[in-house]
């Protein structure tokens, strides 16, 4: 299949995702966006991956996880700043600004810490998850870890 072919494809599921959204049926909504982020990013389609990110940043919002969608929501915005789309760079920031500021310093601690410990924390999520289900020693998750 082409690259061509793949962005259609990619852009589809993107919209799709937007009409789910819309219908307020959340869960394939993220599905979808997260498919299509999964594809853009492959391709290295910056502005596309963006308005993924946003979108899912818009849904954790939604859904009361502020510290999720400032996280995404600042993923988001260099992705804008390269493909020059300075009014959405302008929007990310509003809807920062949206934030409470309570929540903002928990974010930037929260970045700090993750920093400090040089962990990749999604990485720890996911071992952390398939460790209970598979019921691994704690030995064996410092193995996957390293």
């Amino acid at each position: 299949m082409e690259a061509k072919e793949k962005l259609g494809i990619y852009k589809a599921l993107q919209f799709i995702g937007d009409v789910h959204l819309m219908q307020n049926d959340e869960i394939s909504a993220v599905s979808l966006f997260t498919v299509a982020l999964d594809g853009f990013t492959y391709m290295d389609v910056h502005r596309s991956r963006a308005e993924c990110i946003i979108r899912l940043g818009d849904i954790a919002k939604k859904n009361g996880d502020l510290l999720k969608a400032l996280e995404l929501w600042e993923t988001a915005k260099p992705l804008f700043e390269c493909s020059s789309q300075a009014k959405r760079v302008q929007d990310i920031d509003e809807r920062v600004g949206s934030i409470s500021a309570e929540t903002k310093e928990q974010h930037r601690k929260n970045l700090a810490q993750s920093a400090e410990l040089d962990v990749p924390t999604r990485k720890v999520e996911e071992v952390d998850s398939d460790t209970e289900e598979l019921g691994l020693e704690e030995e064996r998750i410092k193995l996957i870890v390293a």
